[in-house]
């Protein structure tokens, strides 16, 4: 088995060469579009947390609504950034390269929304609960969280090296989240749910059909 610290630095390899070799632009994700159409107002400003290629904060920006968006591959961050260079938006974002273990030193000012689609499920549980503590913290009163996530449930669990009870090794690392111990976190720190469900035909992406949760919460 496998470090972990190890297959993190190759997961981060794994992505550095996937943007490199893809300038990808796509239409927003199911879940961004939900989200715009259900719980994201106008006075939404949003930090996203792994933006990847952009896809979903493109989306954001053309409604106007302020966003910072982080990742942690710098090839990525580059990639937006030219490309919102040549867009004619009222609104520009701000990308940023960002390690999630140093998630605290972000001053993320007006923030009121924190965003994150397939990024939990990226991450070990240790760097779930800095996202959690940081937004507690950070967001006002009435602030919310959205995300989605592959669960504990997705057929995709039952592939590569097992690195512990959720953990699994393919192409790149992921943890599988069980919603029940997700909420009950989100609960004990005082955020309310809006919504919640967790099923497959929510991330259908070409052959694959994964099992996801999408959770809304509240802070209190």
């Amino acid at each position: 088995m496998k470090e972990l610290k190890e297959t993190l630095q190759q997961t981060a390899q794994f992505w550095k060469g996937f943007y490199a070799a893809h300038s990808l632009r796509h239409t927003p994700s199911p879940f961004a579009q939900w989200c715009l159409e259900n719980y994201l107002p106008e006075n939404s400003h949003i930090l996203e947390l792994g933006c990847g290629n952009g896809r979903d904060s493109f989306a954001f920006l053309h409604r106007n609504l302020p966003v910072i968006a982080c990742d942690a591959c710098g090839v990525a961050i580059a990639d937006n950034l030219q490309h919102q260079t040549s867009l004619n938006l009222n609104v520009k974002g701000n990308f940023l390269t960002l390690n999630f273990a140093e998630l605290e030193t972000l001053e993320a000012k007006n923030i009121n929304t924190l965003y994150s689609r397939f990024v939990l499920h990226a991450i070990p549980e240790s760097l779930e609960d800095k996202i959690l503590d940081y937004a507690t913290a950070r967001l006002p009163s009435g602030g919310r969280m959205l995300h989605e996530f592959r669960t504990i449930r997705d057929p995709l669990m039952q592939q590569g090296e097992a690195l512990s009870e959720t953990e699994r090794l393919t192409t790149h690392y992921r943890r599988f989240l069980n919603p029940d111990v997700f909420r009950k976190k989100l609960a004990v720190r005082g955020w309310k749910e809006l919504f919640f469900v967790e099923s497959d035909e929510l991330a259908v992406f070409g052959n694959e059909n994964p099992v996801v949760a999408r959770i809304v919460v509240e802070k209190g």
